[in-house]
């Protein structure tokens, strides 16, 4: 069924790294709340269900990286340092930031800042320590505080739990079982309501689970892709991608998540195999460096795009445009006035911009080698 861990060779997903860029950007434009024509239609408002790829293709890199491995006796506590190595330290600097945010307000004594008081509403103090463990996943109460978009880092981090410490037992059975779970909690997702605050955990579990099936599945079949002519490839690239923009923009949040996952399923399987035209193109190096930098832009977005809407709005009142500006999707983050039309995209854009400049000063500076130094330590623990 699977290759044994001493044949396994490490593949390189190139395409799939950049598309996890795109979908790490579609997020981050979905946050800005933008006012114009272009990043304000309601496929980029829609965009938190890209989320949902990241889960997906989280579990097929797993299964593809580590999946044999773990089961061959590569040990958990290792697997889980690499991997705490990989999302822990970006996060970190991020929530060190928030909470440098609201000592300023605490010590000021104002809330220009934020426009609130100091350690109010999603920043509550209690909570902090939950964020810095990566907990919340495990604590609905303190999920979508603080540091909001890592709820699904932590979510991650429960799944990598699950997997260094049940695949080895699980044997050559592991992906079967990942596969069976993922589907039980896709099916568990037509009830939300009986999902209480672990909802968002169980959305993983889903992802994550049929990533590993679209792992073995790409095993057994990627041979196949040799076989095929480009412009076939290209047309089923177009097709799916087409197919998931077309079904997110029909049914959005009343869609379900499995449906979904599913979508985001053959998205990877086809991409994985690099063949038709977009992946030509998402193979070309602008693409590639926006997914190298993908998972610090998701955790380090909402921060740049309100430092860069408070200064343009701050530059607009100086210059007696603040007309021009309105309440974004936070209190503290303006927005440009929908009926400026073009010049809302314009700011929009400035604020995305940003927010790729700081993801990549912090992959270089923090991320990168963070990861090197935590792989460099490995081989001392297990």
């Amino acid at each position: 069924m699977t290759m044994p861990a001493q044949q396994q060779v490490p593949h390189r997903f190139q395409a799939l790294d950049s598309l996890r860029g795109i979908a790490a950007l579609i997020v981050a434009i979905e946050h800005l709340g933008a006012q114009g024509p272009v990043l304000g239609h309601r496929f980029f408002f829609l965009g938190s269900l890209w989320v949902d790829f990241f889960f997906v293709l989280s579990g097929f890199v797993i299964a593809s990286a580590y999946g044999e491995r773990l089961v061959a006796g590569f040990p958990a506590r290792r697997f889980v340092w690499l991997r705490l190595g990989r999302i822990w330290p970006v996060h970190a600097l991020v929530l060190a930031a928030y909470l440098g945010i609201e000592l300023a307000v605490w010590l000021s004594g104002s809330a220009a800042l934020t426009g609130r008081e100091a350690f109010g509403l999603e920043r509550g103090p209690g909570d902090f320590a939950v964020q810095v463990l990566l907990l919340q996943a495990l604590v609905p109460g303190a999920i979508m505080v603080w540091s909001i978009a890592s709820w699904s880092i932590a979510v991650e981090l429960v799944l990598y739990l699950l997997a260094a410490w049940c695949w080895r037992p699980l044997g050559r059975g592991w992906w079967l079982a990942s596969l069976g779970a993922g589907l039980a909690a896709g099916l568990a997702l037509q009830f939300p309501e009986q999902l209480g605050g672990y909802h968002k955990l169980v959305r993983g579990l889903c992802g994550f689970g049929l990533g590993t099936g679209c792992w073995i599945a790409w095993q057994r079949w990627h041979g196949l892709s040799r076989r095929g002519a480009g412009v076939v490839w290209s047309l089923a690239e177009l097709g799916i991608a087409a197919l998931v923009g077309w079904t997110i923009l029909r049914f959005g949040y009343s869609g379900s998540f499995l449906a979904y996952d599913l979508l985001f399923a053959a998205m990877v399987l086809i991409f994985a195999c690099q063949r038709g035209a977009l992946s030509v193109l998402l193979l070309t190096r602008p693409w590639m460096a926006l997914g190298t930098w993908s998972y610090s832009l998701y955790l380090v977005h909402a921060l740049a795009e309100s430092a860069t809407m408070t200064v343009l709005a701050r530059l607009g009142a100086g210059l007696g445009w603040g007309w021009a500006f309105t309440r974004g999707s936070a209190p503290n983050r303006p927005a440009v006035a929908a009926e400026l039309g073009f010049y809302a995209d314009l700011a929009g854009l400035a604020a995305l911009l940003a927010s790729v400049a700081a993801a990549w000063a912090i992959y270089r500076l923090v991320e990168q080698p963070m990861r090197d130094r935590s792989r460099a330590f490995a081989p001392r623990i297990g």
